[in-house]
């Protein structure tokens, strides 16, 4: 009896143990809420971003939060993790055409998010002398599975400058990069990347990369790949793109590569609807690729404008836009419109045109006034320091100069690199908010230097 009475004991005590243990999971704790606890069905809200919208002179080198009005499940707060705009939660300096990756963390109340630029692997700054916006979609859900009302999306904080005690030129003294003249650079993944090229008589068939504009390793680029020179290349969806291109001006292509890693290359569409063409432009803008203007077989000059979000099926935009029929000519994206600059047209050009509109069917050319850089083709263009800037071409006319907007209308001489002349087929970069010249053809020599600007 007794031997049964304490076996009746042991089993009572192993039942209110087990249901002291499931009560005490099922309370959620002070710092989290919990779908077992009173559902709040409170719409979130994002209550506050640091640095807070209007703030100036932000550091480079600054986190960012954003806090929300209650608990957000994290597995529902996630960043990009490539330059393109994916995840719950974005950074941009550019209307979200193109994000900044980022690494979040939550606080234990998982109201406070916080994002810093990179990976887990590799570090990045904020851009500089730029505006940064940050933006919520209504893909961020708390714990009883209600979202955002809308997505929020800040005016934004701007960067300090990294040139404000100066910035000079210097001479990257590059090792292992061949890149001539016609070819492409790319910033992805946090590397600058050097595609094709060529020497005047030979094609190049390599593709580079480097993280400090120095130290250069061959991606031995297979798969689709082939030899190309004036062709034009961009990062879309995490993945690098090269469009059309030749062999030193014959045998012309309007085929589509693309590639996540710069070895492996896929051709996306042997034959696009745009025709095979070099000396055009390619970029990204409002979440798609556009192809601009450029020379055919023919030797014909073209101002069509066509976009595509997938390589594959291309929109003609126009047949001809409002800029007149080039070639060589430099264009990017800078202050949330597409620019074309220059370029030749029979004659060199020093025109200005750009567009805002969502699908650049509009084009507006901009009044420039005072002095301004001279006509000129196989020039370069990118954004830096939250200006316009315009490099090269003409190449052996003059030393290899510089010039920045922040309107596209007035320009500044920024100054000359020392002891270098102009070149064309030069090509630009910016990485880790440092600039870079890279290559290009003087005239008399086909180039294979890297000329960094930085303070």
């Amino acid at each position: 009896m007794g031997g049964k009475l304490s076996n009746l004991s042991l089993e009572y005590f192993v039942l209110l143990s087990f249901m002291a243990f499931a009560f005490s999971c099922a309370t959620p704790g002070s710092d989290e809420e919990s779908t077992t606890s009173t559902a709040d069905t409170t719409v979130p809200t994002v209550t506050t971003i640091s640095p807070a919208d209007g703030t100036t002179d932000v550091a480079v080198t600054s986190t960012i939060s954003i806090t929300f009005s209650k608990s957000i499940e994290p597995r529902n707060v996630t960043t990009s993790t490539t330059e393109s705009c994916s995840g719950t939660v974005q950074l941009s300096v550019d209307g979200f055409n193109n994000c900044i990756p980022a690494v979040v963390t939550y606080d234990t109340s998982r109201k406070i998010y916080t994002l810093t630029a990179g990976s887990s692997s590799a570090a990045l700054e904020l851009t500089s002398s730029t505006k940064h916006q940050i933006k919520a979609t209504t893909s961020v859900i708390d714990y009883f599975s209600i979202a955002l009302a809308s997505d929020y999306t800040s005016a934004g904080f701007t960067t300090t400058s990294i040139c404000t005690s100066g910035c000079t030129w210097s001479d990257a003294t590059a090792t292992g990069l061949t890149a001539g003249s016609g070819h492409a650079v790319v910033y992805h993944l946090g590397k600058l990347w050097v595609i094709g090229g060529g020497d005047g008589s030979s094609v190049y068939t390599k593709v580079y990369s480097s993280s400090d504009g120095a130290t250069w390793t061959d991606a031995e680029a297979s798969g689709d790949w082939s030899a190309r020179n004036d062709h034009a290349a961009t990062a879309f969806d995490g993945k690098l793109w090269v469009m059309g291109g030749g062999s030193n001006g014959s045998s012309l292509l309007n085929d589509v590569l693309s590639s996540t890693d710069g070895k492996t290359w896929t051709i996306v569409s042997s034959a696009a609807s745009w025709t095979p063409r070099h000396k055009h432009s390619l970029l990204v803008f409002n979440n798609k690729m556009y192809l601009l203007g450029g020379i055919d077989n023919s030797s014909a000059k073209m101002n069509d404008v066509w976009s595509t979000s997938d390589g594959k099926t291309w929109t003609e935009i126009t047949d001809n836009a409002t800029w007149s029929k080039r070639s060589g000519h430099a264009a990017t994206v800078f202050d949330q419109k597409i620019w074309v600059m220059g370029g030749d047209n029979g004659s060199t050009l020093s025109d200005v045109w750009y567009s805002g509109t969502d699908n650049a069917s509009s084009w507006t050319q901009a009044s420039t006034s005072g002095t301004t850089w001279s006509a000129r083709s196989g020039h370069t263009a990118t954004v830096f320091e939250g200006k316009l800037w315009v490099f090269g071409g003409n190449a052996g006319t003059e030393s290899l100069n510089a010039w920045s907007s922040t309107d596209g209308s007035v320009w500044t001489n920024v100054g000359a690199k020392s002891g270098e002349t102009s070149r064309s087929g030069i090509e630009s970069g910016v990485m880790a908010n440092r600039l870079y010249l890279i290559g290009g053809y003087t005239g008399s020599a086909y180039k294979d230097d890297v000329q960094k600007y930085a303070p």
